[in-house]
Protein backbone atom coordinates (compact mmCIF):
# COMPACT_ATOMS: atom_id res chain seq x y z
CA UNK A 1 0.00 0.00 0.00
CA UNK A 2 2.42 2.81 0.81
CA UNK A 3 4.51 2.41 -2.62
CA UNK A 4 0.78 4.27 -3.83
CA UNK A 5 0.82 6.98 -1.66
CA UNK A 6 3.18 8.78 -2.67
CA UNK A 7 2.22 8.75 -6.32
CA UNK A 8 -1.18 9.80 -5.53
CA UNK A 9 -0.33 12.34 -2.97
CA UNK A 10 2.07 14.38 -6.37
CA UNK A 11 -0.95 14.06 -8.65
CA UNK A 12 -3.30 15.76 -6.01
CA UNK A 13 -0.75 18.49 -5.57
CA UNK A 14 -0.54 19.28 -9.46
CA UNK A 15 -4.14 19.61 -10.23
CA UNK A 16 -4.23 21.74 -7.61
CA UNK A 17 -1.67 24.11 -9.20
CA UNK A 18 -2.84 23.24 -12.17
CA UNK A 19 -6.52 25.21 -11.45
CA UNK A 20 -5.06 27.67 -9.43
CA UNK A 21 -2.72 29.30 -12.22
CA UNK A 22 -5.57 28.69 -15.04
CA UNK A 23 -7.76 30.77 -12.66
CA UNK A 24 -5.16 33.55 -11.80
CA UNK A 25 -4.96 33.98 -15.68
CA UNK A 26 -7.97 34.07 -16.48
CA UNK A 27 -8.32 36.73 -14.28
CA UNK A 28 -5.30 38.80 -15.40
CA UNK A 29 -6.76 38.44 -18.97
CA UNK A 30 -10.55 39.71 -17.74
CA UNK A 31 -8.40 42.45 -15.74
CA UNK A 32 -6.90 43.76 -19.16
CA UNK A 33 -10.33 43.39 -21.24
CA UNK A 34 -11.26 45.88 -18.39
CA UNK A 35 -8.44 48.42 -18.84
CA UNK A 36 -9.07 47.96 -23.14
CA UNK A 37 -13.46 48.65 -22.20
CA UNK A 38 -12.46 51.28 -19.78
CA UNK A 39 -10.74 53.36 -23.22
CA UNK A 40 -7.45 53.78 -21.44
CA UNK A 41 -4.28 53.33 -23.44
CA UNK A 42 -0.62 53.79 -23.29
CA UNK A 43 0.67 56.73 -25.56
CA UNK A 44 4.30 56.03 -27.11
CA UNK A 45 7.04 58.12 -26.26
CA UNK A 46 10.14 59.24 -28.52
CA UNK A 47 13.25 59.75 -26.88
CA UNK A 48 14.82 62.84 -28.85
CA UNK A 49 17.54 65.49 -29.22
CA UNK A 50 17.11 68.70 -29.94
CA UNK A 51 18.99 72.13 -30.51
CA UNK A 52 17.37 75.32 -30.80
CA UNK A 53 16.71 76.83 -34.31
CA UNK A 54 19.40 79.33 -35.36
CA UNK A 55 19.65 82.75 -37.16
CA UNK A 56 22.86 83.31 -38.46
CA UNK A 57 25.04 83.73 -41.69
CA UNK A 58 25.51 80.87 -43.41
CA UNK A 59 27.67 80.51 -47.43
CA UNK A 60 27.84 78.48 -50.36
CA UNK A 61 31.55 77.79 -51.24
CA UNK A 62 32.55 76.21 -54.44
CA UNK A 63 35.60 74.14 -53.58
CA UNK A 64 38.52 73.52 -56.66
CA UNK A 65 41.97 72.47 -57.11
CA UNK A 66 44.91 73.74 -59.00
CA UNK A 67 48.31 74.90 -59.71
CA UNK A 68 50.65 77.82 -59.92
CA UNK A 69 51.48 78.53 -63.23
CA UNK A 70 52.86 81.80 -65.34
CA UNK A 71 50.44 83.95 -67.26
CA UNK A 72 50.16 82.97 -70.62
CA UNK A 73 51.89 85.07 -72.90
CA UNK A 74 54.28 86.39 -70.22
CA UNK A 75 56.94 83.52 -69.93
CA UNK A 76 60.61 84.70 -71.78
CA UNK A 77 61.92 81.81 -73.86
CA UNK A 78 65.58 81.75 -74.15
CA UNK A 79 67.16 80.22 -77.54
CA UNK A 80 69.85 80.85 -80.26
CA UNK A 81 69.74 81.14 -83.89
CA UNK A 82 72.12 78.16 -84.85
CA UNK A 83 72.24 74.96 -83.99
CA UNK A 84 74.51 74.62 -80.58
CA UNK A 85 75.78 72.06 -78.13
CA UNK A 86 74.89 72.59 -74.30
CA UNK A 87 77.67 72.62 -72.63
CA UNK A 88 76.29 73.07 -69.08
CA UNK A 89 73.37 74.58 -67.06
CA UNK A 90 74.28 77.10 -64.12
CA UNK A 91 70.71 77.13 -63.07
CA UNK A 92 68.25 74.97 -61.85
CA UNK A 93 64.51 74.60 -62.82
CA UNK A 94 62.26 76.56 -59.86
CA UNK A 95 65.35 78.90 -59.31
CA UNK A 96 65.09 83.07 -58.39
CA UNK A 97 67.58 84.43 -60.77
CA UNK A 98 68.34 88.10 -61.03
CA UNK A 99 68.82 89.72 -64.45
CA UNK A 100 71.90 89.50 -66.03
CA UNK A 101 72.45 86.64 -64.14
CA UNK A 102 74.16 83.98 -66.39
CA UNK A 103 71.81 80.57 -67.11
CA UNK A 104 73.45 78.15 -69.55
CA UNK A 105 76.90 77.73 -71.32
CA UNK A 106 76.79 76.66 -75.08
CA UNK A 107 79.06 76.50 -77.74
CA UNK A 108 78.15 75.90 -81.51
CA UNK A 109 77.85 72.54 -82.96
CA UNK A 110 80.12 70.42 -85.38
CA UNK A 111 77.53 71.65 -88.14
CA UNK A 112 77.20 74.79 -86.81
CA UNK A 113 81.43 75.59 -86.55
CA UNK A 114 81.57 74.65 -89.86
CA UNK A 115 79.27 77.38 -91.10
CA UNK A 116 81.37 79.83 -89.79
CA UNK A 117 84.67 78.04 -91.38
CA UNK A 118 82.52 77.94 -94.97
CA UNK A 119 81.79 81.64 -94.43
CA UNK A 120 85.38 82.20 -93.61
CA UNK A 121 86.50 81.11 -96.78
CA UNK A 122 84.18 82.15 -98.58
CA UNK A 123 84.83 86.22 -97.18
CA UNK A 124 88.53 85.38 -98.42
CA UNK A 125 87.63 84.58 -101.53
CA UNK A 126 85.21 87.13 -102.31
CA UNK A 127 87.82 89.77 -101.27
CA UNK A 128 90.50 88.47 -103.35
CA UNK A 129 88.19 88.33 -106.23
CA UNK A 130 87.34 91.86 -105.53
CA UNK A 131 91.07 92.53 -105.51
CA UNK A 132 91.99 90.74 -108.47
CA UNK A 133 88.60 92.95 -110.21
CA UNK A 134 89.86 95.72 -109.22
CA UNK A 135 93.49 95.35 -110.59
CA UNK A 136 92.06 94.35 -114.51
CA UNK A 137 89.68 96.88 -113.84
CA UNK A 138 93.07 99.72 -113.62
CA UNK A 139 94.31 97.92 -116.83
CA UNK A 140 91.05 98.45 -118.77
CA UNK A 141 90.80 94.76 -119.01
CA UNK A 142 87.02 94.74 -117.02
CA UNK A 143 83.85 96.77 -117.19
CA UNK A 144 82.71 98.66 -114.35
CA UNK A 145 79.68 96.00 -113.95
CA UNK A 146 82.36 93.50 -113.53
CA UNK A 147 83.90 95.70 -110.85
CA UNK A 148 80.50 96.58 -108.96
CA UNK A 149 79.37 92.44 -108.91
CA UNK A 150 82.83 91.55 -107.04
CA UNK A 151 82.33 94.43 -104.61
CA UNK A 152 78.57 93.14 -103.98
CA UNK A 153 80.27 89.42 -103.49
CA UNK A 154 82.40 91.03 -101.15
CA UNK A 155 80.53 92.77 -99.19
CA UNK A 156 77.71 89.40 -99.01
CA UNK A 157 80.40 87.36 -97.44
CA UNK A 158 81.80 89.70 -94.91
CA UNK A 159 78.18 90.40 -93.52
CA UNK A 160 77.49 86.50 -94.15
CA UNK A 161 80.76 86.29 -91.95
CA UNK A 162 79.62 89.06 -89.25
CA UNK A 163 76.31 87.61 -88.82
CA UNK A 164 77.34 84.27 -87.68
CA UNK A 165 80.06 85.80 -85.50
CA UNK A 166 77.68 88.05 -83.75
CA UNK A 167 75.47 85.66 -82.87
CA UNK A 168 77.70 83.33 -81.09
CA UNK A 169 79.14 80.55 -83.37
CA UNK A 170 82.70 81.84 -82.61
CA UNK A 171 83.41 80.07 -79.97
CA UNK A 172 81.83 79.27 -76.02
CA UNK A 173 79.23 81.85 -74.42
CA UNK A 174 77.34 82.24 -71.39
CA UNK A 175 73.59 83.13 -71.95
CA UNK A 176 72.19 85.68 -69.52
CA UNK A 177 68.94 86.75 -67.90
CA UNK A 178 67.47 89.51 -69.62
CA UNK A 179 64.68 90.24 -66.52
CA UNK A 180 64.45 88.89 -62.96
CA UNK A 181 62.14 86.18 -62.54
CA UNK A 182 62.10 82.31 -61.78
CA UNK A 183 63.55 79.70 -63.99
CA UNK A 184 60.37 77.82 -65.51
CA UNK A 185 60.60 74.86 -67.33
CA UNK A 186 64.33 73.72 -68.50
CA UNK A 187 64.04 71.89 -71.91
CA UNK A 188 68.08 70.20 -72.25
CA UNK A 189 70.65 68.51 -71.06
CA UNK A 190 74.37 69.01 -70.70
CA UNK A 191 75.39 67.37 -73.75
CA UNK A 192 72.52 68.00 -76.04
CA UNK A 193 72.76 68.92 -79.71
CA UNK A 194 69.63 71.94 -79.71
CA UNK A 195 68.54 72.91 -83.25
CA UNK A 196 68.27 76.38 -83.95
CA UNK A 197 65.87 78.38 -82.66
CA UNK A 198 64.66 75.82 -80.11
CA UNK A 199 63.77 76.76 -76.60
CA UNK A 200 66.98 75.95 -74.44
CA UNK A 201 64.97 77.15 -70.78
CA UNK A 202 62.20 79.59 -69.94
CA UNK A 203 61.92 82.44 -67.34
CA UNK A 204 59.02 83.43 -65.96
CA UNK A 205 59.08 87.05 -64.28
CA UNK A 206 58.36 87.48 -60.91
CA UNK A 207 55.05 89.53 -61.13
CA UNK A 208 53.57 87.36 -63.74
CA UNK A 209 52.66 84.21 -61.70
CA UNK A 210 49.36 82.99 -61.16
CA UNK A 211 47.09 79.70 -60.28
CA UNK A 212 44.66 78.08 -62.73
CA UNK A 213 42.07 76.49 -60.52
CA UNK A 214 39.89 73.61 -62.51
CA UNK A 215 36.19 74.45 -61.16
CA UNK A 216 32.95 72.37 -61.85
CA UNK A 217 30.77 74.12 -65.19
CA UNK A 218 27.72 74.64 -62.86
CA UNK A 219 30.24 76.54 -60.22
CA UNK A 220 32.03 78.82 -63.02
CA UNK A 221 28.42 79.76 -64.38
CA UNK A 222 28.12 81.59 -60.67
CA UNK A 223 31.95 83.07 -60.64
CA UNK A 224 32.43 86.83 -61.19
CA UNK A 225 35.86 88.36 -62.51
CA UNK A 226 37.38 90.52 -59.08
CA UNK A 227 35.65 87.54 -56.38
CA UNK A 228 38.13 86.93 -53.56
CA UNK A 229 39.42 83.17 -53.53
CA UNK A 230 41.59 81.95 -50.50
CA UNK A 231 44.43 79.14 -51.44
CA UNK A 232 46.28 77.25 -49.42
CA UNK A 233 48.64 74.45 -50.10
CA UNK A 234 47.24 70.98 -50.59
CA UNK A 235 50.70 69.33 -49.49
CA UNK A 236 51.66 71.77 -46.54
CA UNK A 237 48.48 72.10 -44.44
CA UNK A 238 50.20 74.71 -42.17
CA UNK A 239 51.00 77.17 -44.73
CA UNK A 240 49.92 80.22 -44.62
CA UNK A 241 46.37 80.95 -46.57
CA UNK A 242 46.62 83.44 -49.77
CA UNK A 243 43.68 85.46 -50.82
CA UNK A 244 43.81 86.12 -54.77
CA UNK A 245 41.18 87.43 -57.00
CA UNK A 246 39.38 86.04 -60.25
CA UNK A 247 40.91 87.20 -62.70
CA UNK A 248 39.61 85.28 -65.67
CA UNK A 249 36.90 82.74 -66.38
CA UNK A 250 36.90 80.69 -69.24
CA UNK A 251 34.64 79.76 -71.80
CA UNK A 252 35.76 76.69 -72.65
CA UNK A 253 36.00 72.67 -70.83
CA UNK A 254 39.43 71.63 -70.31
CA UNK A 255 40.18 68.65 -72.43
CA UNK A 256 42.03 66.63 -70.03
CA UNK A 257 40.52 67.38 -66.68
CA UNK A 258 36.71 68.14 -68.00
CA UNK A 259 36.26 71.05 -66.01
CA UNK A 260 36.48 74.89 -66.55
CA UNK A 261 39.92 76.57 -66.11
CA UNK A 262 39.40 79.29 -63.50
CA UNK A 263 43.07 82.03 -63.69
CA UNK A 264 43.48 83.50 -59.91
CA UNK A 265 45.81 86.44 -59.54
CA UNK A 266 48.37 86.26 -56.75
CA UNK A 267 49.22 89.20 -54.40
CA UNK A 268 52.89 90.57 -54.52
CA UNK A 269 53.90 88.81 -51.15
CA UNK A 270 52.18 85.30 -52.08
CA UNK A 271 56.16 83.39 -52.25
CA UNK A 272 54.03 80.55 -53.87
CA UNK A 273 56.28 78.00 -56.00
CA UNK A 274 55.72 77.66 -59.25
CA UNK A 275 53.76 73.71 -60.09
CA UNK A 276 52.78 74.04 -56.68
CA UNK A 277 49.53 72.17 -56.18
CA UNK A 278 46.56 74.54 -54.44
CA UNK A 279 43.52 74.59 -52.45
CA UNK A 280 40.72 76.92 -53.43
CA UNK A 281 37.89 77.96 -51.91
CA UNK A 282 35.27 80.47 -53.48
CA UNK A 283 32.43 81.50 -51.36
CA UNK A 284 29.34 81.49 -54.32
CA UNK A 285 26.76 83.35 -51.73
CA UNK A 286 26.09 84.19 -48.59
CA UNK A 287 23.07 85.20 -46.49
CA UNK A 288 21.40 85.80 -42.74
CA UNK A 289 18.55 82.68 -42.91
CA UNK A 290 17.53 80.33 -40.34
CA UNK A 291 19.86 77.28 -40.10
CA UNK A 292 20.40 73.68 -39.01
CA UNK A 293 22.41 70.69 -38.89
CA UNK A 294 22.02 68.60 -41.97
CA UNK A 295 20.38 65.85 -39.33
CA UNK A 296 17.95 68.12 -38.69
CA UNK A 297 16.39 67.30 -42.04
CA UNK A 298 14.50 64.68 -43.83
CA UNK A 299 13.36 63.62 -46.97
CA UNK A 300 9.65 63.16 -47.60
CA UNK A 301 8.85 62.22 -51.25
CA UNK A 302 8.77 65.16 -53.26
CA UNK A 303 9.61 67.27 -50.52
CA UNK A 304 11.77 68.16 -46.72
CA UNK A 305 10.56 68.10 -43.66
CA UNK A 306 11.73 68.90 -39.86
CA UNK A 307 9.91 68.37 -36.57
CA UNK A 308 10.34 70.78 -33.83
CA UNK A 309 9.06 70.38 -30.23
CA UNK A 310 6.19 72.04 -27.93
CA UNK A 311 4.68 71.19 -25.01
CA UNK A 312 6.13 67.86 -25.24
CA UNK A 313 5.04 66.54 -28.18
CA UNK A 314 6.36 66.55 -32.08
CA UNK A 315 5.27 69.47 -34.40
CA UNK A 316 5.85 68.32 -38.61
CA UNK A 317 7.02 71.62 -40.32
CA UNK A 318 7.67 71.02 -44.30
CA UNK A 319 10.41 72.94 -45.36
CA UNK A 320 12.52 74.04 -48.42
CA UNK A 321 15.96 73.63 -48.55
CA UNK A 322 18.30 76.83 -49.68
CA UNK A 323 22.11 77.01 -49.00
CA UNK A 324 23.95 74.54 -48.11
CA UNK A 325 27.87 73.93 -46.55
CA UNK A 326 29.52 70.72 -45.36
CA UNK A 327 27.87 71.04 -41.78
CA UNK A 328 24.72 73.15 -42.22
CA UNK A 329 21.64 73.49 -44.06
CA UNK A 330 19.32 76.66 -44.67
CA UNK A 331 15.42 75.76 -44.08
CA UNK A 332 12.56 77.64 -45.43
CA UNK A 333 9.35 76.93 -44.13
CA UNK A 334 6.23 78.16 -41.80
CA UNK A 335 5.95 78.50 -38.36
CA UNK A 336 9.63 78.52 -37.97
CA UNK A 337 11.09 80.64 -35.36
CA UNK A 338 14.60 81.40 -34.19
CA UNK A 339 15.34 79.57 -30.72
CA UNK A 340 12.43 77.02 -31.55
CA UNK A 341 14.03 73.39 -30.35
CA UNK A 342 14.84 71.51 -33.60
CA UNK A 343 15.11 67.30 -33.42
CA UNK A 344 18.17 66.45 -34.52
CA UNK A 345 18.54 62.42 -33.02
CA UNK A 346 15.24 60.37 -33.38
CA UNK A 347 13.50 62.37 -35.35
CA UNK A 348 13.14 59.32 -38.11
CA UNK A 349 11.24 58.10 -34.97
CA UNK A 350 8.46 60.43 -34.38
CA UNK A 351 5.34 61.23 -36.43
CA UNK A 352 3.41 64.77 -36.00
CA UNK A 353 2.00 65.42 -32.76
CA UNK A 354 3.36 61.74 -30.84
CA UNK A 355 5.04 62.75 -27.45
CA UNK A 356 8.68 63.29 -27.19
CA UNK A 357 10.76 63.15 -24.03
CA UNK A 358 14.12 65.57 -24.34
CA UNK A 359 17.31 63.89 -23.42
CA UNK A 360 20.35 65.72 -23.41
CA UNK A 361 22.64 65.23 -26.56
CA UNK A 362 25.76 63.17 -25.71
CA UNK A 363 29.14 64.89 -25.49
Amino acid sequence: MRRFVFPSIFAIVFLAAGYWLGHRGSGGAREADDHEESGDKIEPVAIVETIPLEKSSISETAIAFGTVVAQPGEVLSVSVEYECRVVRLLIASGEQVEKGESLIEIEPSPDAKLQLIEANAEKESAEQELAQVEQRFALKLAVNQDLQTARRAAQSARVKLQSLQSRGLAGRQQLKAELSGVAGKINVQAGQIVAAGSPLLEIVPEKHIEVRLGVESEDASRLEVGQNVQLSAVQNPRARTVEGQVRLITRQVNSSTRLIDVFVALPPDSDLLLDSYLRGEIILSAKEALVVPHAAVLPAEDKHVLFTVKDGHAVKHDVEIGIENATKVEVIGEGLEPGAPVIVMGNYEVTDGMAVQTRRPAR
